[in-house]
């Protein structure tokens, strides 16, 4: 009987596992949530080198895209938001992109590229809030974790209203917002 508990410790995926269960739970830590709304809230960087809140944007209904520049379906993703940007007011919808694969060596300098290759390639005018996770993968690792890209319908007051991970197709996106917007 006692082999068998050390035959689970020589298990390296179970070890794993048991690893990435706890830098989960050290990096929810790292999430803030919103005291008087229960709102989705975190900080994350702009492009720029500024620093924003998620909740600095509520007060509007906020589509959230973790994405990354070399995720093949957040590149067709952008298309789809781009048609919000154009379909809905920005007094009442705002668009966040973030690069959660900061952990994999992506940086502003690379999504910068990839606005101005859309814009360039294919007139996309993708003129809304981009930003980036932080080096730990905070983001990603609270809200991305199965998957990108990722997307949050938010309502004004920050809370989740739909949520998706795969690509969200435009149809499905604004039926969402105008049930948000009534």
């Amino acid at each position: 009987m006692g082999g068998d508990n050390i035959q689970i410790i020589k298990n390296p995926s179970l070890i794993f596992s048991i690893i990435l269960i706890f830098i989960s739970l050290l990096l929810s830590g790292c999430i803030e949530s919103s005291d008087d709304n229960n709102g989705m809230n975190f900080i994350f960087t702009l492009l720029d080198g500024g620093e924003k809140q998620l909740s600095d944007y509520y007060g509007k209904v906020i589509v959230l895209d973790l994405m990354g520049v070399s995720c093949q379906p957040c590149f067709y993703q952008m298309f789809e938001l781009e048609k919000i940007l154009t379909n809905y007011s920005s007094d009442d919808v705002t668009i966040i992109s973030i690069d959660v694969w900061i952990v994999s060596g992506e940086d502003a300098e690379l999504v910068n590229e990839y606005i101005d290759y859309l814009n360039d390639e294919f007139n996309l005018a993708l003129s809304w809030t981009f930003g980036l996770d932080d080096t730990n993968g905070t983001i990603l690792y609270q809200y991305a974790q199965e998957g990108i890209p990722a997307i949050y319908i938010l309502d004004e007051n920050g809370n989740i209203y739909y949520s998706h991970v795969g690509y969200t197709d435009y149809p499905t996106l604004s039926a969402k917002i105008r049930e948000l917007l009534g």
